[in-house]
């Protein structure tokens, strides 16, 4: 069924104030931008803004809201189509880096150094969505680790320590990419970090067992 006209005005609205507050956030950093700066970009008041939002910091949390649901999506589908454990490892770093790449400057204004299973230290504007986010990602990552023992690509159970440190290089590989002028291809970029993980976490172990 339709949505009514005034659902998808306010559906309409609430986007483009969010679209605003990416790119204000992108191009002053998250300290430095306004609710009014984002009301200007977006071209509505700022009373208009406080209808949806009732901080900059909500304004955050839906910024990374909207993002969510498609990269979860995105997580699931491709990865569910890949066999092999680097394999489904180098979907998941192209989904990452290509995160970036679309949201470079939005990226760096708004960097948690965290460790990606670290979730319940996620501290900062935003921080309550953005662990969400961080959730999804290591779900992912948690499937793929556990298919790659059961199909005997890895002899044993990754253990919390293979997890921690592949969540490290996820998220140090993200940040140190939206810092690079001039990238490698997205593509060229996820295989060699996925080979370089799966190499860590001992493919091939269970050859010896």
């Amino acid at each position: 069924m339709p949505k009514p006209p005034v659902e998808l005005l306010q559906s309409y609205r609430r986007d483009q104030i969010l679209k605003a507050a990416r790119t204000v956030i992108s191009e002053k950093g998250y300290g430095r931008s306004s609710v009014d700066m984002i009301a200007r970009r977006a071209g509505v008041s700022r009373s208009t803004v406080y209808e949806y939002f009732s901080s900059k910091d909500e304004i955050l949390k839906g910024c990374f809201a909207a993002s969510r649901e498609p990269l979860a999506h995105a997580l699931s589908t491709r990865i569910q189509g890949v066999e092999g454990m680097e394999a489904q490892l180098a979907v998941f770093f192209e989904i990452c880096l290509s995160q970036v790449d679309e949201n470079k400057g939005f990226f760096q204004a708004i960097d948690f150094p965290i460790p990606l299973y670290s979730v319940t230290a996620v501290e900062g504007p935003g921080s309550t969505e953005f662990a969400l986010v961080l959730k999804d990602f290591h779900e992912a990552v948690d499937g793929i680790l556990d298919a790659g023992h059961q199909t005997r690509e890895i002899g044993e159970p990754a253990d919390p320590m293979d997890r921690e440190s592949l969540g490290t290089l996820i998220v140090g590989a993200m940040a140190a990419r939206s810092r690079q002028e001039a990238p490698p291809r997205v593509a060229t970029a996820a295989s060699a970090l996925a080979r370089f993980a799966v190499r860590g976490l001992g493919v091939g172990r269970s050859d010896l067992l």
